[in-house]
């Protein structure tokens, strides 16, 4: 079973990092007193671990309450210092769902950050037997098969009924047909903790 990631973050520390995002966006189009937060640069973190730790992370804008754009990087293998103003970066510009974010909109949008646990491999032998272990209890998954891979965040759930419909648009996303399924696909496991500018 997937643990939650080893940070314990404060209240504080997820708005800075949150505004650490924020800024990024501000900074791409210069100066909009409108679109900006209160911003804390990294160094001034009451925890400095905080920014150097190295977990799988997930930028997620939404406008007006809609998805806006979505990045991510699962591996863990950069800095939060590093992965986050990227990923606020990429989301806003560079997510192929939706056209680039304009200037106009960042006041009206709001920012999500999610941190990953660990990738835990789950050996199953059919969809069948993933979709009886995802009943139990609401992970994020990951699968990947011959160079295609193809994410969902936990967060991801409310927009299904069940697990066959998770996993389904998970494999339309990753580029299978809904109706696939081999042993050669690999299954993972993860949990996440989740904050936004909106809780």
């Amino acid at each position: 079973m997937p643990a939650l990631p080893s940070v314990n973050l404060t209240e504080s520390e997820k708005r800075q990092l949150l505004a650490l995002a924020r800024s990024t966006l501000v900074d791409s189009f210069g100066s909009d007193p409108a679109a900006k937060l209160p911003l804390t640069s990294h160094h001034k973190l009451s925890d400095e671990a905080v920014i150097e730790l190295k977990l799988g992370c997930f930028v997620t804008l939404t406008l007006d309450g809609e998805l806006r754009g979505c990045m991510g990087c699962i591996e863990g293998d950069r800095t939060l210092a590093n992965s986050i103003p990227d990923l606020a970066t990429s989301s806003a510009f560079y997510d192929r769902r939706f056209s680039p974010l304009r200037e106009s909109q960042l006041s009206r949008v709001s920012i999500e950050i999610s941190l990953l646990s660990p990738l835990t491999p789950l050996n199953v032998s059919s969809q069948t037997q993933l979709e009886e272990y995802l009943a139990r209890d609401h992970y994020g998954l990951v699968l990947k098969e011959d160079g295609l891979r193809a994410v969902f965040l936990p967060q991801v759930w409310e927009h299904f009924s069940g697990p066959k419909a998770f996993i389904d648009a998970l494999k339309v996303k990753g580029g299978w047909p809904e109706n696939y399924w081999s042993d050669k696909i690999e299954v993972e496991l993860f949990k996440v903790i989740h904050f936004s500018e909106n809780r």
